[in-house]
């Protein structure tokens, strides 16, 4: 007997999950036998599953084929198959019928009383259709990640995912336009009102299967996710860590041939299609720049990728009919150059596909050889995947006399921490192997002061070592870092832009003729940073560099102390965490000690401090914060008076907000005394000292660390002026004062806690405004004599282009300060940067300003520069 022809699938939502499936089915085909007309053929039937919806438990969703024909009510979806239909279904429910699938459709019940082991998610292509586009053009039509996946990855929630690309539509949707719509959807899918389960849905792993332009949205999504901070949005900040592994059909990671495509839309006067055409079309800038912040990012996933074997014919138009079907000459849709990563085989799984691009995901039965590949590798990825994903949400010259980089005078007044000094001596007492230990704690805990110390105490035991002291906060700081060892040390090189300073530091610290040395890689927070690659200069990405740790070398001459609140730097930057030293809160007496040394006397009585250092969790950052405030109000105020405004406060606390650490997410009623004192502080300083509060607030919106005085002469050109602003930030310790008043230094948390406190008052897009105009007053052209500055400048640049801001004047200052870090960056070889810099220059000066002024003129010249070098 032959088989029924296949007809068309579509999806019923809406259909209550309270009802047994066999009286859904009832019901459902109840509904659709009231719809059908009297004179229609008999023989239309329908065969429907019953499907859990993705996104709602209280509702279900039904997948219905109609053979023989579709019902003529469902005709209006025919004819416009990007629409819905509703019904009524008994007397109160509405279901509605659609056939193009748009969001996230479940394709089958995952194995009852089994747990659920992954998350498949399949994204189709462009001008695809998210369930068509998967099935086979056999006799039989299987759609195999339905059919034959229900039966070899039965434990797994597989879940296809649509989006309207059709080119026939008149969408305006850019690539991230279409990337925002699907971590919407995906926060709903991998998010639950039930709250013990909120972490382990987060925590399920994902596989990715992607065909041609998906891949290109997966790639946004996932580099997004990457930068998503916890707090703003755990589900996604969670989907990299959740994704174990991507398998690629025919991705255009460096865009597909698309003159045919462009030609048919090109008949329609300003196609609103043609945006995302140019941003997909083959070598786009947009595409390159995505690729090389995917690759750093995917690196220890399972990549398989699979591209084409077979050409497709283009798009032609038939002038008899007026119509565009693909009947012209073949051609190759992807490339293998763009539909690979070209990563190690070790990395990337790379298997040609006897299939044209359409074809290359359509599998018409289980022994098809691409489909059985793709499965096997699947049964391995879902074995292995769990423990995998768990374990990531779980809580890395001349000689000449060695002397020390450490830019702190020793502290005179330091306290206590004789446990983590006698440990760190015992750790780096050997000097014939390398040695890495990390000193882990809360902020504001006091690691970087103990380390500071322990390097005097070194010098002093040990006048031939080296010491050099790296901020590790971020790769720019980090560079910067290893550029002025490169200058301590005379390196030959060290002057040329085009030297990579990271690389010529680490082999002077791998020879052992150079000597001992100790290497302090203070706020070595971010451990994601020493897992990226780095090429030339730590803002440039390519195919040859290596991540930062590998300039980190283990030399039997040196050794390596990290500071960081993250004990992860154990195991990324160190050997483990039996390299862990532990910064504890202080002690009681320590704590007393620490507060009584920093206040003037007569302000307070041995029981309100042991009051006051309890009240402040004993956490050292907290006591001199204290210390500093009654110093500088010492007329009128005691501790005794600081714990009872410290005490009336209380009810206003919340939890420690914004940074990625865990330290800084605990739930309301956990301590988080300095929190508690900023609150008073900041409050206080802006009602008594409004220029302190203002130039507080400003300091915020930089990068915290390196803030040069010319920066703050912007804002305060009347020295004076600037003395009295940075006099309270300095007594509050607020700021750190360094190279002799040159720089500042604003801690993490104060930084955070300011900003916080500015949205809570509805001011931090002022300041941030501000901080775009400063920074681009000050930023220097980049001519040779102005490197230096610009060197300095760099990392604030960075910090304040993140700031997205709408208003024409800044966008216009925005504008300036790329201009004028192109022009650095072309000098420095930096061209990729540079080009990318100039670009966005004048685009938004050709936007905002009339076609002739000349601002519109510079930046064409830079870029044709900034090309012009590059070759």
């Amino acid at each position: 007997m032959a088989a029924t022809k296949k007809g068309i699938v579509f999806r019923v939502t809406g259909l209550p999950a309270s009802q047994p499936d066999d009286e859904l089915k009832e019901a459902l085909k109840a509904a659709i036998d009231n719809n059908v007309e009297e004179d229609e053929p008999s023989k239309v039937t329908l065969n429907a599953a019953i499907v859990p919806s993705c996104y709602n438990n209280d509702e279900k969703v039904a997948l219905v084929e109609f053979q023989g024909g579709v019902p003529a009510f469902l005709s209006e979806l025919m004819a416009n198959p990007l629409g819905d239909y509703q019904v009524e279904m008994g007397d109160d429910i509405d279901i509605s019928f659609d056939q193009h699938f748009f969001g996230f459709t479940q394709l089958y019940t995952p194995k009852p009383d089994s747990p659920t082991t992954a998350d498949v998610i399949a994204i189709t292509g462009l001008d695809g259709h998210a369930y068509g586009s998967w099935r086979g053009k056999g006799n039989l039509r299987r759609m195999w990640l339905r059919d034959f996946l229900s039966k070899d990855l039965p434990c797994c929630r597989t879940m296809i995912y649509g989006y309207n690309s059709k080119l026939s539509s008149h969408g305006i949707n850019t690539i991230m336009d279409y990337g925002r719509e699907f971590l919407e959807a995906i926060k709903r899918i991998r998010y639950t009102q039930e709250a013990r389960c909120i972490a382990r849905l987060r925590e399920r792993p994902l596989f990715f299967i992607a065909h041609s332009f998906g891949g290109v949205i997966l790639g946004h999504c996932l580099v997004k996710a990457v930068q998503t901070d916890e707090r703003d949005n755990a589900t996604i900040a969670a989907l990299h860590k959740a994704t174990y592994s991507i398998l690629f059909f025919g991705a255009p990671h460096k865009g597909l041939v698309i003159d045919d495509i462009q030609r048919m839309v090109a008949g329609k006067d300003q196609h609103p299609r043609m945006e995302l055409l140019e941003q997909i079309k083959l070598k786009s800038d947009l595409l390159m720049y995505q690729l090389a912040d995917f690759k750093n990012l995917i690196r220890d996933r399972k990549i398989v990728s699979f591209y084409e074997g077979q050409q497709t014919r283009r798009l032609q138009l038939n002038r008899e009919t007026n119509k565009w079907g693909r009947t012209g000459e073949y051609m190759t849709a992807v490339e293998s150059g763009s539909a690979l990563l070209e990563l190690p085989d070790s990395t990337e799984i790379k298997i040609p596909v006897d299939a044209d691009h359409s074809q290359i995901v359509k599998f018409d039965n289980r022994n098809a050889e691409a489909y059985k590949t793709a499965v096997g590798y699947l049964k391995v990825f879902e074995q292995d995947a769990r423990k995998v994903v768990l374990d990531r949400f779980s809580p890395a010259s001349k000689k000449k006399p060695p002397r020390s980089t450490v830019p702190f005078d020793r502290d005179t007044k330091f306290v206590g921490r004789q446990d983590a000094l006698a440990a760190l001596e015992l750790r780096f007492c050997q000097s014939n192997s390398h040695h890495r230990t990390v000193l882990v704690g809360l902020g504001g805990v006091g690691k970087s002061q103990i380390a500071i110390e322990y390097s005097y105490r070194l010098r002093v035991r040990d006048p031939q070592v080296w010491v050099f002291w790296v901020y590790a906060s971020t790769a720019v700081r980090f560079e910067q870092a290893y550029r002025s060892i490169a200058t301590e040390l005379e390196l030959p090189g060290a002057d040329d832009p085009k030297t990579d300073v990271l690389d010529l530091v680490s082999r002077w610290l791998s020879n052992v003729d150079n000597g001992r040395w100790l290497l302090i890689l203070d706020n070595a927070d971010d451990i994601d940073m020493f897992r990226q690659m780095q090429g030339e200069g730590s803002q440039k990405w390519n195919d040859t560099a290596f991540p930062l740790s590998s300039y980190i070398p283990q030399p039997i001459t040196g050794s390596v102390l990290l500071t960081t609140r993250d004990r992860r730097a154990a195991s990324w930057l160190s050997t483990g965490y039996t390299s862990i030293i532990p910064v504890n809160l202080m002690e009681p007496e320590e704590a007393d000690q620490l507060l009584r040394i920093n206040i003037p006397e007569g302000l307070s009585t041995s029981s309100d401090r042991v009051e006051l250092v309890k009240e402040l969790d004993y956490l050292p950052l907290a006591i001199t914060q204290a210390a500093a405030y009654i110093g500088a109000k010492a007329i009128r105020m005691s501790v005794s008076k600081y714990l009872i405004l410290y005490r009336q406060n209380e009810q206003s606390q919340s939890r420690l907000l914004g940074t990625e650490y865990g330290d800084l997410r605990r739930a309301p009623g956990v301590h988080n005394s300095v929190i508690r004192t900023w609150q008073i502080t900041f409050d206080q300083i802006k009602q008594n000292n409004p220029q302190a509060a203002v130039l507080l607030s400003l300091m915020a919106m930089f990068d915290r660390q390196g803030i040069p005085e010319f920066l703050l002469c912007i804002k305060y050109p009347n020295p004076l002026d600037l003395e009295e602003a940075l006099g309270p930030l300095d007594e509050f310790s607020l700021i750190t004062i360094e190279n002799g008043g040159k720089t500042f230094e604003m801690h993490r948390l104060v930084q955070l806690v300011t900003r916080n406190w500015l949205e809570r008052f509805g001011d931090g897009e002022r300041w941030q405004r501000e901080a775009i105009k400063v920074v681009a007053k000050a930023f220097p052209s980049g001519d040779y004599n102005n490197w230096r500055t610009c060197e300095a400048m760099s990392s604030h640049a960075i910090e304040v282009l993140k700031y997205e801001l709408e208003s024409d004047q800044s966008r216009l200052e925005r504008a300036s300060l790329l201009y004028n870090m192109a022009w650095y960056n072309r000098l420095q070889g930096r061209y990729e940067i540079a080009k990318a810099e100039s670009q966005e220059s004048l685009t938004t000066r050709q936007h905002l300003l009339q076609d002739d002024d000349t601002m519109i003129f510079n930046s064409i010249g830079m870029l044709a520069s900034v090309l012009e070098s590059q070759g």
